[in-house]
Formats: C-alpha cells, sequence, structure tokens
C-alpha cells in the first residue's frame, strides 16, 4: 500500500491570534489525498507577532511558513513555541496511530479507503476499552430501551470476554480475535476454556456481532473492518420437536385433570406426610399444582409468555367489544386481551376463546394471576405431567409452542398467528406451521387416496347444500372474497 503521512499548517488560514492550525495529510494516490485536524495550533514567532491577519494571508506561501514556530522540513514545532516538546510528542502519537492503521491494513491485506482511514482516525473511541466502551453504552444509552434482563445478558458475556482479552479495544476486534474466541469457549474448563457448547458459542458471537454493529451506528467503529463480513454465526434457533407442544388430544388430558380437581378434606396444616403421600398416589393435584397448572392452561389458549401472563390486569389489559358475526345478522359481545409485551415491546391483540374466559371472572379488578417464579411453576409442572401420564418435556414455555401448533392445525393463517404471537420476524411463526403430527396425517391422507386410486388428483365427495352453506359460514371476509374472485375466473 503506496500511503503516507505528512504534517503541515494551514498558513494561509490564521487564527484572530495568528496562530495556525496543525493539520495532517493522508495520501493513497495523487489523487486520493485527505486533509484531517490535529486541533492544535503552532503559535506566530514573536517577532512577527505585530502583522495583521490580512497582511499575512497576502505573502506567498514559503514566506508565509516561516512566519510560525514551526519546521517545514521537520514536520515539527521549533523550540521558539510554547511547549514545543509536548506538542511534538503529540505529534509524533498521532503520526503513530495513522501508521498503525495503514500497517493493520497491509498485514490483513485488504485495501483501505479514504474514508475508512478517516473514521478510524477522527474516532479514537476505537482505541477505548471494549469493556468500558459498551457498559457505558448499557448504562447510558440504552439502559431505558432494553429491557433489564437482556442488558444484564449483555453484561455477562462482554464480562466473559474481557477474562478473555483484558485489554482489548474495539479496534482489536478481527477474524483472528474470533477465531481465538470462539476457541476459548469451546475448549473445555480443565485446560482453560470455558467448557461451552456450540449453541452457547453461537449466541455469544451473535451478541459479539450486535455489539459491534452497535459500535458501527455509533460511528465508533467501521463498518468495512467487521470480521463478521468473513464469519458465519451458526443459527441458533434450535428445531422443536414433538417433546415441545401438546396435541390437542394432550392438551385435553390436563383440562380434564384441572376440572376434576378436588380441594383437601382438611386444613393443609392438618396434612401428615401420609395424607400428602395418599394423595399423591391417587394422582389428585395439589394447591400448587392446581395454580400453576391453571396458568398453563391460560397460556395455552392465549400463546402469552409467563412474565406477559404475570402481568394481566383484568381492567387495563382485557376489554370487551361487539363483533358482527359474518353471513348473519347476529352482533356478539366479545372479550380480548390488549398488552404491551415485556420481551419485544409490540402491542399484541389476542382474542379470548371461552376456555380462557372460564378461567377468571371478568368482573373483578386486579391482576388475574398472583405474582409466582417461573421455577416453581415449572417445577409444578414437572409433578403435574407424571400425574398426567404424559411423556413430554413439560416447562411453561411449552404453553406457548402448543397455542402456535394448534392455531395452524386448526386452520389459522400464518399470518395471523405471527400477529398473535407477537413475532417480528415471520421465520419465527415458521417453525410452528408443520410440527403437528396430526395435520401431517391429515396431510398425507390426501396422497394416500390419491395413489389408491392410481389417481394424482383427489377427488373429495360432493357436500350437501347444508354442508356447503356451513362452510361458507366459518369462511373468514378475506376467505369469501377469494372465493368469489375464483368463481367469476372459472365462470368466465
Amino acid at each position: 500500500m503506496n500511503a503516507s503521512i505528512h504534517f503541515y499548517i494551514r498558513s494561509e488560514r490564521p487564527h484572530a491570534d495568528n496562530s495556525a492550525q496543525i493539520y495532517m495529510l493522508f495520501t493513497l494516490s495523487s489523487k486520493l489525498k485527505t486533509k484531517l485536524s490535529l486541533r492544535k495550533n503552532i503559535p506566530i514567532k514573536k517577532e512577527f507577532a505585530h502583522l495583521k491577519t490580512d497582511e499575512i494571508t497576502k505573502l506567498e506561501t514559503h514566506l508565509r511558513n516561516e512566519l510560525f514556530c514551526w519546521d517545514e522540513a521537520k514536520e515539527r514545532a521549533t523550540k521558539e513555541a510554547p511547549n514545543f516538546d509536548k506538542l511534538n510528542h503529540f505529534i509524533d502519537s498521532e503520526k503513530k496511530r495513522a501508521n498503525d492503521i495503514i500497517l493493520k491494513y497491509d498485514l490483513m491485506n485488504k485495501p483501505l479507503t479514504l474514508e475508512g482511514f478517516r473514521q478510524l482516525f477522527c474516532k479514537p473511541t476505537g482505541n477505548k476499552s471494549f469493556t468500558e466502551y459498551f457498559f457505558e453504552e448499557f448504562d447510558y444509552r440504552r439502559q431505558n430501551k432494553w429491557s433489564a434482563e437482556t442488558i444484564k445478558s449483555y453484561k455477562s458475556i462482554v464480562t466473559k470476554i474481557q477474562l478473555f482479552k483484558p485489554k482489548l479495544t474495539l479496534n482489536d476486534i478481527d477474524h483472528k480475535f474470533l477465531v481465538e474466541y470462539e476457541n476459548y469457549m469451546l475448549k473445555p474448563i480443565i485446560d482453560g476454556g470455558c467448557g461451552n457448547c456450540e449453541r452457547t458459542v453461537a449466541n455469544n458471537m451473535k451478541v459479539l456481532k450486535t455489539l459491534l454493529y452497535i459500535a458501527i451506528k455509533n460511528s465508533d467503529y467501521v463498518l468495512e473492518n467487521s470480521p463478521f463480513k468473513n464469519y458465519k454465526v451458526q443459527d441458533t434457533a434450535r428445531e422443536l420437536t414433538t417433546r415441545d407442544y401438546l396435541e390437542p388430544t394432550e392438551l385435553a388430558i390436563l383440562e380434564k385433570m384441572y376440572e376434576g380437581y378436588t380441594e383437601a378434606e382438611k386444613p393443609l396444616n392438618k396434612f401428615s406426610a401420609e395424607d400428602w403421600i395418599e394423595r399423591n398416589k391417587n394422582k389428585l393435584l395439589t394447591p400448587g399444582e392446581y395454580k400453576s397448572l391453571k396458568r398453563f392452561l391460560f397460556s395455552c389458549y392465549t400463546g402469552l409468555r409467563f412474565r406477559d401472563m404475570l402481568a394481566i390486569e383484568n381492567k387495563k389489559h382485557i376489554f370487551s367489544k361487539d363483533v358482527e358475526i359474518p353471513n348473519t345478522q347476529k352482533t356478539e359481545k366479545r372479550y380480548y386481551i390488549e398488552l404491551s409485551m415485556h420481551k419485544t415491546r409490540n402491542t399484541v391483540i389476542i382474542p379470548l376463546i371461552d376456555k380462557a374466559l372460564n378461567l377468571f371472572d371478568t368482573s373483578k379488578d386486579g391482576h388475574l394471576f398472583d405474582s409466582i417464579s417461573n421455577q416453581k411453576v415449572n417445577a409444578h409442572l414437572k409433578t403435574i405431567k407424571e400425574k398426567a401420564g404424559l411423556d413430554k418435556h413439560l416447562t411453561f414455555h411449552v404453553s406457548r409452542h402448543s397455542f402456535a401448533t394448534i392455531c395452524f392445525l386448526y386452520g389459522i393463517d400464518e399470518r395471523v398467528g405471527q400477529k398473535l404471537l407477537g413475532h417480528k420476524n415471520r421465520k419465527f411463526t415458521e417453525i410452528y406451521t408443520h410440527l403437528s403430527h396430526n395435520k401431517l396425517f391429515l396431510e398425507m391422507d390426501k396422497f394416500n387416496v390419491g395413489i389408491n386410486k392410481n389417481n394424482t388428483v383427489v377427488n373429495t365427495p360432493t357436500a350437501d347444500n347444508d354442508n356447503i352453506i356451513n362452510l361458507l359460514q366459518n369462511l373468514s371476509p378475506e376467505k369469501l372474497t377469494q372465493l368469489t374472485g375464483l368463481i367469476k375466473l372459472l365462470g368466465s
């Protein structure tokens, strides 16, 4: 790379006190040059202090430069300048910083642009401690934008990076660092590493990529320097299995258990160990399990996350409105939840089905559910699934997976499902559309009928008039419009 660094003074533009500002000239070629101010001034020599600004500007360049405490050949301040030694030390440090940028690009065998150099040189934050930079970002600029959980999670990863490289700066993050950090996380603890699994490593790298993007947006890191252009972060979205959601038949087992709950015949403080053993032997729910199951079922009917479910207040988040039923003259009162989700800050509107409404009294004020920890609920769900005989990995978040899967099983449009779940990205919704085994069997029935008839077209039996009317009444306005257009097309 034929880059060069030179320093000069802008003697043609003296300040009011007759001082001249020091500039750096960065040159890539005869046509690629950029000038950068060092924000330091060189005073005029005492014997020329009486000159006026306009008198100085009228002189030729070589004569003007002779007026100032500046050695043009050596590109340094002369001894006549106050604190000349400190000023020259500053010039040397800036020259080293500029040459370090050039050398770094040479070693990476990457082209350096004028804009890239300007951004790196003019933003000394690139040399600030990685930890200091992002802790300041979290504590001041992101405090009201991100949740406390997100900031806590990101801080733990920044601290982890600091343990790996205590003196790391933004400009130190290159492809070599990514590879070394990845190996450090994967290395067993006994060998001085973290002993992380591949998914944890991928999540860490994902956060690091986000942090660098923040620095780029702040103009403190150059986009073209980002090592993630040549580094692919592993996809961490774990594929769900049948153990991560409930089929309608499995949900019905839990509903029956909830509805068949019988309270203890005597106060709980009067219960002996034998009483609890007998109750457990008969697979009866404890009061704590009953309350946890109620919360779980509510989220199976609404798709709400644990924290959002606990936040719901009757008069604050639950509303009703009169809804006109398509193709009828009837108007029905329907209840719905309108809530800003804690994780995404998205506002969701979730119509409440009958089973969800039966779990609480719409006339009472206050929170629908008492506060409880997610860990406690999950502990209850573990014993509940054993009493119910379900071969599932049952945690509270399974309720959200179940809601999504059953929605698509019963034909709810994918875009509607995305709105109900509060997903910003469609890819998070798509994982549910193919999960249900029941749905797979129903779809494969079409293949089965066709191949048995040795016909690629499945001939469905003709429905009678009553069935057709019922089907049309259940269609949404959007589907009816599509059907009308199809009939016109076929008839033309």
